[in-house]
């Protein structure tokens, strides 16, 4: 079942927050009348161009409407007009940056601005309050597994491992793991050439799944780093035989993406 609700998930979706209750602003204020405006805009397709006047409706009516500004950039981005996009997020988080800070970090993420990433996402978890399992837009990854994937694309492995470490720790028990949680910790050990502790997460790993093509890859070069070439070459070959399956796993993730070539070349490089 868990397997099945990955495949489900969209890596980029708009955040859907629940609508807030209309009652507890007077009946007759502006604040009111926005609110009750939101839910006809949400009978239009997104981005349709009866939304987004609506929306503008509702930001005449209050100006403060922070979920409505999150929600008019989404379009923005999937249409490429980054700028305005931005400018509308912008917005959003300065009036909310609780429930809008994790959603531009992820944004960040997407698009390679790690340091930026990073900022918003350390911000959000000095918020008092702040939820500390705060999820991906798509809800398949801990905000706290981009952070530490995030210092670690700026070359900071150390931190990233750390933040990984204590996310992965702080869950109650195997159910809050995510389908890669393990696979990322293990790459980045790997490249901090913590060798035995890759080796010893990536068979945590496969307790999730054996869809993932990326950890027999990442097992193969662990392998080899310790010169246990047979290990490594066979891992290689599952790889290339997982990334054959149409149904596999996917890696949804512009950063540390490993590709079918990858793995052919190392499988290639080791003479048996």
């Amino acid at each position: 079942m868990k397997k099945q609700l990955f495949l489900i998930l969209t890596m980029f979706s708009a955040i859907i927050y629940s609508q807030e209750n209309c009652f507890i602003y007077p009946e007759g204020s502006n604040e009111r009348k926005a609110c009750d405006l939101v839910y006809e805009a949400l009978e239009y397709k997104q981005g349709s161009r009866k939304s987004q006047m609506l929306f503008d409706s509702i930001l005449n009516l209050n100006p403060k409407y922070a979920w409505v500004y999150a929600q008019k950039s989404v379009p923005y981005f999937k249409r490429g007009f980054i700028i305005e996009g931005l400018k509308l997020l912008d917005k959003a988080v300065d009036l909310d940056p609780k429930s809008h800070l994790c959603y531009r970090a992820y944004w960040y993420f997407q698009n390679r601005n790690y340091k930026l990433c990073i900022k918003d996402l350390e911000t959000y978890y000095a918020l008092p309050n702040a939820y500390k399992h705060e999820m991906s837009p798509g809800g398949d990854k801990d905000m706290r597994i981009i952070l530490g994937m995030s210092y670690a694309k700026l070359g900071n492995l150390t931190k990233g491992i750390s933040v990984i470490e204590t996310c992965i720790e702080s869950y109650k028990n195997q159910d809050y793991i995510g389908f890669v949680d393990y696979h990322i910790l293990g790459m980045l050990y790997y490249k901090n050439k913590e060798y035995d502790k890759a080796l010893k997460v990536f068979k945590k790993q496969m307790t999730i799944t054996e869809d993932y093509a990326d950890s027999y890859y990442y097992m193969g070069l662990t392998y080899k780093a310790l010169s246990q070439f047979k290990k490594a070459k066979t891992q290689f070959k599952k790889a290339i035989l997982k990334f054959q399956e149409a149904n596999r796993m996917r890696n949804g993730y512009l950063c540390f993406k490993v590709y079918l070539s990858d793995a052919i070349y190392e499988f290639d490089s080791i003479i048996n």
